[in-house]
Parts: structure tokens; C-alpha cells; sequence
């Protein structure tokens, strides 16, 4: 026995093993959406939206043509042709809810097939959220029924319980309305009153001379007569 070091079986490509985990791929994929690249005639926007397209066809050329240097490859492949369906396709619709069940079902494939994947690098990133903060707000302007419905809407969508939303809904509301209240300052009057009072101190106090002045001419007058 020399004194090499021996690879690690994980790190080794096993064709046949890889063959046999596509094949039952393939059988899984009962709407045959995996089964060849997406055909941009007939679903022009796809490579607007995936980058980096991946079909089991491909898949299986390339464990027949040696192109992988191990199994985790192939795992890595599989893994991006999922998330491709799972980030193009909508949540209810039968190509996203078979994505996400072979998505669940794969790496117990691999298994069947001989094949040993490391389920920490068992990975398939879904599609990406929104932030809805924004969605709500607008629906709480128009009324709270159209809000209860984009509530239960998120919640099919995200799959986040309805109550959890809606104390996450009143915990952002209470928080924007706290911090709108303390910005306000009610502690000063406002300018306007304050010029108010001193137009009508300037209006007493022309009152009063006039009145000053009348008393002056009464007098006056009154010295003449007894002349």
C-alpha cells in the first residue's frame, strides 16, 4: 500500500449513481417541466428573468460525457435548476408547487440512487420576498376589510400565520404613530395669536387717546363759553 492519501468518497464522481438520480428525477417530474431547456419561443420573457438556465437533458449530458468532476457538482446543477422554476414561476401554480416537492423529495433520490449528499450543502434558495410594508399601509387608507384580505393574501404567500402578520402589522402602526406623535410640538402658542394680542394691545391703546382727546376738546370748549 503506498502512501497516498486517499480521496474522500464524497469527493469522487460516481456516473452510474449520478445517472440512476437523474432517471429518478425525470420520473418525478411528472408536468415534464425539467425534462428539456424552456423553449424561448414559446416563454420568450424566461431568459429575461433566469440567468443561468438548467434541465435534466443537460444534467444527463454531462454524466454521460464526463463533464463533472464530482457528485456534489451534479447536486449543484439540480439544485439551480429547481430554484430557477421556484423564482420564475408563481407560488400556487402546478409548476412551482411540483418544484418545491421535488425540492423536498431530491436529496432522499440521491440516496436511493448511492449517492451521498451533505445535507448542510443541501441548499435551494426560494423566491425572493418583498417588502409589503407599503402594500399595507395603502390598503389600510382604503378600508379594513381590503386589508384583511391582503393580510390572508401574505399569508398563503409567505406562509407566515395570519395572526403573527397582523401583530407584526399592529407592532410597525404603533411604532410609526409613537414616533409621528413625539415630532410634534404643541408646547409654544402660535405665532399668529401672539400678533394678534399685540395688534389689539395697539388698538387699546388708540382708543384710549382718542378718548384722551375728546376730553381735552370738551374742556376747551367749555373755557370759551364762560368768556
Amino acid at each position: 500500500m503506498d502512501g497516498a492519501k486517499r480521496p474522500r468518497e464524497t469527493a469522487s464522481f460516481h456516473k452510474q449513481q449520478c445517472l440512476s438520480f437523474a432517471q429518478k428525477l425525470w420520473e418525478a417530474d411528472t408536468l415534464a417541466m425539467f425534462h428539456h431547456p424552456v423553449s424561448a419561443t414559446e416563454v420568450p420573457e424566461y431568459y429575461d428573468v433566469i440567468a443561468e438556465p438548467m434541465d435534466l437533458s443537460t444534467i444527463r449530458q454531462k454524466i454521460a460525457e464526463d463533464k463533472y468532476s464530482t457528485d456534489s457538482e451534479v447536486e449543484d446543477d439540480v439544485a439551480l435548476m429547481l430554484s430557477n422554476a421556484l423564482d420564475f414561476n408563481a407560488k400556487g401554480s402546478p409548476w412551482h408547487d411540483l418544484a418545491k416537492k421535488i425540492k423536498n423529495a431530491y436529496p432522499a433520490m440521491a440516496q436511493q440512487s448511492g449517492l451521498a449528499f451533505d445535507d448542510d450543502q443541501v441548499f435551494i434558495p426560494t423566491k425572493k420576498e418583498h417588502d409589503d410594508e407599503s402594500t399595507l399601509r395603502k390598503e389600510e387608507r382604503k378600508g379594513d376589510e381590503k386589508l384583511d384580505e391582503v393580510l390572508k393574501t401574505m399569508e398563503k404567500e409567505k406562509e407566515i400565520p395570519l395572526d403573527e402578520l397582523r401583530l407584526m402589522y399592529a407592532r410597525r402602526k404603533a411604532e410609526a404613530e409613537q414616533h409621528s406623535g413625539s415630532g410634534s410640538d404643541t408646547s409654544s402658542p402660535p405665532e399668529d395669536e401672539g400678533e394678534e394680542e399685540e395688534e389689539s394691545e395697539e388698538d387699546d391703546s388708540d382708543s384710549g387717546d382718542e378718548e384722551d382727546s375728546s376730553s381735552n376738546s370738551d374742556s376747551e370748549a367749555d373755557e370759551e363759553d364762560e368768556d
